[in-house]
């Protein structure tokens, strides 16, 4: 059965990068959604074809996604979807975006797949077994030193905007570089390749986050909430990262 839903999440992510390449670097309609935030009409079509193709296997199962919502039953398996992730940098021509799907049993996410299309990485993760890239395990860094530390900082700098760029020059006297890259699973992706070493993001939510988080975990990394409880697809800001000076981060995050 493990075998089975791998190879649905992995068939769901790559019609949905397929659907993606089709309207990339193409006039897409959009509209805002939230306010701040875009959907366009790819992650409302990569949406349908993700679901279609999970419900044909696992018609029972609950769903979460962020563009059509919640498919609410009484299975104990509940999958979270998002369909485009990095949407602004989709309708920008930036090729940083993918879809995420993972899967979630009882209160463990328990499966996550990641498709990066126009990069054409897939990325696999089920609890327990390790992280793939295109079948190649990948592992965090092993750096130790914080003057060599790569941070991506998601800072989102509305709401708190005071108490985040705090943050941000507190953990600057402390560490190499910043990114920010707009698109959360690309974040956490190169953390669990060892290509960045932490990942601090603020207000993030399930479907951005699921799969990317155990992936980042089974690549040997560690994943808390800014108070150091582990993650859940329900914490909304986190610290993704090689585990090395974790709780030295949590400790400027705290302040």
């Amino acid at each position: 059965m493990q075998d089975t839903y791998k190879e649905t999440a992995i068939k769901a992510a790559k019609e949905a990068g397929r659907i993606q390449l089709k309207y990339f670097e193409s006039k897409v309609r959009k509209r805002l959604k939230d306010g701040e935030s875009f959907v366009t009409n790819a992650d409302v079509e990569c949406t349908k074809a993700i679901r279609k193709i999970i419900l044909s296997k696992f018609p029972d199962h609950n769903i979460i996604d962020e563009e059509l919502g919640n498919m609410k039953k009484k299975s104990e398996y509940q999958w979270i979807i998002d369909p485009l992730d990095g949407t602004h940098n989709f309708i920008m021509d930036n090729p940083l975006f993918g879809v995420s799907i993972a899967l979630q049993h009882k209160n463990e996410v328990v499966l996550g797949v990641i498709y990066l299309p126009v990069l054409k990485r897939i990325y696999y993760t089920r609890k327990g077994k390790g992280a793939f890239c295109n079948g190649k395990r990948i592992k965090v860094s092993n750096k130790k030193d914080p003057a060599r530390f790569l941070c991506i900082y998601d800072a989102k700098l509305r709401g708190n905007t005071e108490e985040k760029i705090r943050n941000l020059g507190e953990l600057a006297k402390m560490l190499w570089r910043f990114r920010v890259f707009g698109v959360a699973v690309y974040n956490n992706i190169l953390v669990a390749e060892g290509k960045a070493d932490i990942n601090i993001d603020h207000g993030s939510n399930p479907w951005d986050h699921s799969a990317a988080l155990l992936l980042v975990e089974e690549a040997g990394g560690t994943v808390t909430d800014f108070n150091g409880e582990r993650w859940t697809p329900q914490t909304k800001n986190y610290v993704a990262s090689n585990g090395k000076i974790h709780n030295k981060i949590l400790n400027v995050l705290k302040k």
